[in-house]
């Protein structure tokens, strides 16, 4: 019986019974294993945390946890930290209370096997993009700010002063981006989660969204009945996340 030559579905080389080429699966285990390298680096960028609150249901009852003030590294690594959960399922690992930095670490030894499956290349290509936005979270480009992600392929959308102010920028896909959206996409997304925090740290959350509100401006509507306070901090009012967009856009 005669092997079958075929193009890799990745980069298009030859290559003989399997989907996938020698070079792209080693790829494969060398971005596996960069992702576990750095994943401690983002998990501390990710940790910056300010007082913004978000509600979580476990159990029937509400809690009340942190958000970090830059809430893309705190996206982005529980991106990462979902994927390895799901690469580890693929490769049948019994998962109970694994660092994602273990799973992905496994997965790079065993890239071959995770190569051999029918959704090789989709695999590959989330591993491709994860390393791509940990890359730059960790070296962000020069004066920019992360406002959120392209509707149309996900990347993530760096922002300059000028990319703000003109409301539109390209993607590197060629989508061309309405800021406004993003942002509230963003905001949406937070919002799902009932964020919450004093007019100071909701300040910082949202400069880090490329929306420059003061902490005086929320003050300010406050005053003027535009906002009312859910609670009290420390002695502060406490603000809904997604009441100070909505104010903001009125």
């Amino acid at each position: 019986m005669v092997a079958t030559i075929v193009g890799c579905a990745l980069c298009g080389a030859e290559t003989v019974g399997t989907l996938v080429c020698g070079k792209c699966t080693v790829e494969l285990s060398h971005m596996m294993h960069h992702l576990a390298v750095r994943l401690p680096d983002l998990r501390q960028i990710a940790a910056k945390k300010a007082s913004v609150m978000v509600r979580e249901s476990s159990h029937g009852s509400r809690t009340v946890a942190p958000v970090p003030v830059n809430v893309g590294a705190w996206q982005l690594q529980q991106s990462i930290v979902e994927y390895a959960v799901q690469i580890g399922k693929a490769l049948g690992l019994y998962i109970v209370r694994v660092h994602a930095e273990s799973l992905l670490e496994v997965a790079a030894r065993r890239s071959q096997r995770l190569m051999g499956r029918n959704d090789a290349v989709q695999i590959y290509k989330l591993a491709e993009t994860a390393v791509h936005r940990l890359d730059r979270q960790l070296e962000p480009p020069a004066e920019r700010v992360l406002i959120g992600q392209c509707d149309h392929c996900g990347n993530d959308i760096w922002s300059s002063e000028d990319d703000l102010a003109a409301g539109w920028q390209p993607c590197a896909c060629g989508t061309t981006i309405n800021i406004h959206q993003v942002q509230e996409q963003q905001m949406f997304r937070l919002a799902l989660s009932g964020a919450q925090g004093t007019a100071a740290d909701l300040s910082k959350l949202l400069k880090g969204c490329g929306l420059d509100i003061e902490r005086k401006t929320i003050s300010k509507w406050k005053e003027r009945d535009w906002i009312k306070p859910i609670g009290k901090q420390d002695g502060k009012p406490v603000y809904r996340l997604w009441d100070v967009w909505r104010t903001l856009n009125r």
